[in-house]
């Protein structure tokens, strides 16, 4: 398939980036030219990892893939994706309740910044991973191979080193 010569953006807070995440970017990546991966700072949330540390995990997540960029913005992700030059704003669902929140965003997105968003359902088997779960398991020490790449788990790891 040739690749849709746009440029497209995945906002998330990436906190921290998941095996679901990865799983939109790269289908993202193997449909349209350019992919902005953006850690964005939602004021509502309270974040476990800081910024930098949330981007250095994209990164990771992200390095098999030279059309996708990673980065962190703060503001409305429509503001970001037009001083970019993305058209389409890509975004994941897991389940009915992800898809109402998500559309009612795309709508808005549309109204108030003209960009569209694509909505992908999760891969099968891929439905019961998100950050919070993620999270969870990484505050009593329980398995992540299922819902975190090698390359954020060794991060984490290594922060956890540093820190002893």
């Amino acid at each position: 398939m040739r690749k849709k010569d746009i440029t497209v953006l995945l906002p998330g807070s990436y906190d921290p980036p998941t095996v679901g995440h990865l799983s939109l970017i790269e289908r993202a990546a193997s449909e349209y030219a350019r992919v902005h991966a953006v850690a964005f700072v939602n004021p509502e949330k309270k974040y476990t990892f800081t910024h930098e540390e949330r981007v250095e995990m994209l990164k990771r997540t992200c390095a098999h893939l030279p059309n996708v960029t990673v980065g962190y913005a703060e503001g409305l992700v429509i503001d970001y994706a037009k001083k970019h030059g993305a058209t389409l704003l890509i975004k994941g669902y897991r389940n009915e309740t992800d898809l109402a929140y998500e559309r009612r965003q795309a709508e808005w997105n549309l109204e108030n910044g003209g960009i569209e968003t694509r909505l992908l359902p999760a891969e099968e088997g891929l439905e019961s991973v998100s950050s919070t779960a993620a999270r969870a398991a990484l505050s009593r020490d329980a398995a992540t191979n299922s819902m975190l790449t090698e390359g954020v788990r060794q991060f984490i790891a290594e922060k956890k080193r540093k820190k002893s």
